[in-house]
Formats: C-alpha cells, sequence, structure tokens
C-alpha cells in the first residue's frame, strides 16, 4: 500500500468516527425529546436551572430548554424560576 492509499484510510477512518459519533449524538437527542415532552414545566425548569457535580449534562439542558421554549416560555420566565 502506497502513501496516498495509507493516507486516504486514514482520512476515510476519521470520517466514518465522526459520522458515527454524530449519529449517536443525533439519537441521544431524539430519546431525550421524547422522554422530556411528558414531563411537567416544573421538572424541566429544574433540569435547565441544575448545577453542580451532579447536575444535568449541557445536552439534557439544553433538550430541556427547548421543550420549555416550544410550550411558550421565554428565557426570563425560565431562568428566573
Amino acid at each position: 500500500m502506497g502513501f496516498w492509499d495509507k493516507a486516504f484510510q486514514a482520512t476515510k477512518d476519521v470520517g466514518t468516527t465522526a459520522a458515527n459519533s454524530l449519529n449517536e449524538k443525533a439519537n441521544e437527542i431524539r430519546q431525550l425529546k421524547e422522554k422530556y415532552e411528558s414531563m411537567s414545566d416544573e421538572e424541566l425548569i429544574r433540569i435547565v436551572n441544575s448545577d453542580g457535580f451532579f447536575g444535568k449534562t449541557q445536552t439534557e439542558k439544553g433538550v430541556a430548554f427547548s421543550a420549555l421554549k416550544s410550550r411558550g416560555y421565554n428565557t426570563d420566565d425560565i431562568r428566573s424560576r
């Protein structure tokens, strides 16, 4: 295998890994959206405002925030609770 074949294979492997990672993240977000749609507004607000070591991840907070925005909340309403 020549230099260009090895370089092409390395690039292809990196691209495949990145695509798989993006696909996994998309599935995680999709599952969170389904789960959070059935939660109450107060539960979602707690998720968005959670802090500390045992707080929720940024992905979880983002999905909860998005769910609240779709229910008509604005940023000030969410942050002030």
